[in-house]
């Protein structure tokens, strides 16, 4: 008996008139008390706590219109709702606040996810759920529900992405682009190689030029069994080298012999002082210290 007076003690009283919220058929008398106290608790969507009910309804898909209208946007929007009570509202009366807001709430979140995502074109989801949520945060900054002893507050947001046959033509074009981009990185390889021979086939080249050894050396290095035959190549050009030499010097010295140094020495500063001048480049006057121009 102390149980059922406990119980009974607990039992909410009946609403006053003009209440703006009245118990709704079956959540008032004692069966109905019972009930509600030996209910399970709240599904795992529906919390309730001091502050009064959240619940969460399940993604909405939408496909709305893009720029153009020609393609569209996929869209999942998430509805989370508090609703709080001053007047000692149940779960069950609570919940049923919730549901009777539920469809104009989802028709406003269309419309303005319809009327925002048309600016953007179908390729850019992104800037479109950008722009589609701040429009969203706006159009319910304020609770869709208020009275004295109820308030109901709901929070809506969207994830904008691409269609299916959007992306499968987004995807088209970003594998050119890879390909693209894929030829661009192959043909700077090559050259950057290309370049890197270059420059070590200069200096090879120069310091052959600069060593006289350095011909015979490379066809040693291509084909070291021909020793004998490089190095007998090297005398013989060696001394046809040395011949060479020796004949320019006769021929220096025969000329010499049979020209004066002074006709020749003044000779060659006088056409090169000439050659310079007609080529424009500025010469220095000519000296009238030189010891070849006293008189001998």
């Amino acid at each position: 008996m102390r149980f059922v007076y406990r119980l009974l003690r607990k039992l909410p009283r009946r609403s006053a008139a003009g209440a703006a919220h009245p118990w709704r058929a079956g959540e008032d008398g004692p069966v109905g008390s019972v009930r509600r106290f030996f209910q399970p608790p709240p599904a795992p969507h529906a919390v309730y706590d001091e502050q009064g009910l959240h619940e969460w309804d399940a993604p909405m898909e939408l496909t709305v219109p893009a720029r153009g209208d020609a393609f569209s946007f996929h869209v999942v929007v998430a509805v989370a709702w508090c609703v709080t009570s001053d007047g000692g509202r149940t779960t069950t009366g609570l919940k049923a606040d919730i549901a009777a807001e539920r469809p104009k709430i989802h028709e406003r979140a269309e419309e303005v996810i319809r009327r925002v995502a048309r600016r953007f074109d179908p390729h850019l989801p992104g800037d479109a759920e950008e722009a589609v949520n701040e429009a969203l945060t706006v159009e319910f900054a304020r609770p869709p529900h208020q009275c004295d002893d109820v308030t109901i507050t709901a929070t809506v947001k969207a994830k904008v992405g691409l269609t299916e046959e959007v992306r499968e033509l987004r995807k088209q074009l970003g594998q050119a682009l890879l390909e693209i981009q894929a030829k661009a990185e192959i043909d700077m390889a090559i050259m950057e190689n290309m370049t890197r021979a270059r420059d070590a086939w200069q200096g090879f080249l120069k310091d052959g030029m600069e060593d006289w050894a350095a011909r015979f050396a490379v066809q040693l290095a291509e084909n070291p069994k021909g020793v004998a035959g490089v190095m007998t190549t090297m005398v013989e050009e060696r001394r046809q080298d040395a011949q060479n030499f020796l004949d320019v010097v006769k021929q220096v010295v025969a000329a010499q012999q049979s020209v004066d140094v002074f006709d020749l020495v003044a000779a060659s500063d006088g056409v090169l002082r000439i050659a310079l001048e007609r080529l424009g480049v500025p010469v220095p006057p000519p000296a009238a210290d030189l010891p070849w121009l006293e008189e001998r």
